[in-house]
């Protein structure tokens, strides 16, 4: 690839970069409701609230108490995210 393609293509993919982080910061001030809410029920455990949330949040929260007892890595629904592991070991 020629100098001159080489940068054509760096400026693209910077546009692109700045209209992707424009759209993100658009589309977080105009949800005004989860991805996903419903509750789930657990066998011989209370049910709880799942919740997925822009940018790719899952939370777990108790119903009856409003607390939030998991919530996830944006973009990785199944890891728990490390300040939601501190907060359970504090408890």
């Amino acid at each position: 690839m020629s100098m001159a393609v080489q940068q054509i293509h760096a400026q693209a993919i910077e546009a692109a970069t700045r209209c992707l982080k424009q759209a993100a910061i658009f589309a977080v001030a105009h949800i005004d409701k989860p991805l996903f809410k419903k509750p789930m029920k657990r066998r011989g455990a209370p049910a709880v609230l799942v919740r997925l949330d822009y940018p790719g949040v899952l939370r777990v929260i108790d119903p009856a108490t409003g607390e939030l007892l998991a919530e996830s890595v944006p973009g990785k629904p199944d890891q728990l995210a490390p300040t939601i592991a501190v907060h359970i070991k504090a408890r």
